[in-house]
């Protein structure tokens, strides 16, 4: 499938804030392929003025990559337009079908370069953050292929900012718990042990993110992925969410 006509069939559904169905009915989008649109999408971007502020990973858990065909997690990028600061209202009618789930990022103090080992990647950390991921995929029922997803930059929608740095080695204590309520409703909820190896995906995405031409810089924000469900955005209410050592955060939603 030709990379620029899925650039812009999915711009144009993003446009219309309408769902379209997967391209896997077309013919077969390799990840390859998925990767080149959704860098030709964060350069136009950044091109039109909406610089790349970092990037979010995906599909961490095995069991997930085993459902998507992949062996290894997913890359999307994050651009400052994403950015939602604390206290600011989430705007629920810019997004297609948004759903949130909460995460733990981490802000880089240096860049990485290509080929960095684990440690220069870990020793480049300056602290973490509590965010909501707003998640907004281009496909009707978020139904699609992992070359889908990719393609539409792993379903970054937005990222509510927490406002309190914690110290980088919360990321690495399992035991930490991480939950979320919207509008009130049952918390969703799990421990930092479900994702794995942190600093093993810290050092995986430093990695593929050079392999995608820019690499991590100082200041990017990496989001780590959720420890339970996504659930969907209402049009009103509050995102609430809670994390280690007592931080949180609240977003109106209007």
């Amino acid at each position: 499938m030709d990379p620029a006509a899925i650039q812009q069939a999915i711009a144009d559904a993003r446009r219309r804030r309408t769902p379209r169905g997967s391209f896997a009915a077309e013919g077969p989008l390799s990840l390859e392929a998925a990767y080149e649109v959704q860098v030709r999408m964060a350069r136009e971007r950044e091109a039109q003025g909406d610089g790349i502020a970092g990037y979010k990973l995906g599909l961490l858990s095995p069991g997930k990559q085993q459902q998507m065909g992949v062996s290894e997690p997913i890359l999307g990028h994050l651009h400052r337009s994403m950015a939602i600061s604390p206290g600011e209202p989430v705007v629920a009618g810019r997004f297609i079908q948004p759903r949130v789930e909460p995460e733990l990022a981490v802000v880089f103090a240096r860049d990485v370069g290509a080929g960095a080992r684990r440690g220069q990647v870990l020793a480049a950390l300056d602290f973490a953050l509590l965010v909501v991921d707003v998640l907004d995929s281009v496909y009707d029922g978020y139904r699609f292929t992992a070359g889908d997803v990719v393609a539409d930059n792993a379903s970054g929608g937005a990222v509510i900012l927490g406002g309190r740095p914690l110290p980088a080695d919360v990321l690495f204590d399992g035991g930490h718990r991480l939950r979320l309520s919207v509008d009130g409703q049952t918390w969703q909820e799990g421990a930092l042990s479900q994702l794995g190896d942190a600093a093993g995906w810290i050092a995986w995405a430093a990695d593929k993110a050079a392999a995608l031409g820019r690499g991590v810089r100082r200041g990017d924000l990496l989001l780590l992925g959720a420890p339970c469900a996504a659930v969907p955005l209402p049009t009103a209410g509050a995102v609430v969410a809670e994390g280690p050592l007592g931080t949180s955060l609240i977003a109106p939603i209007a």
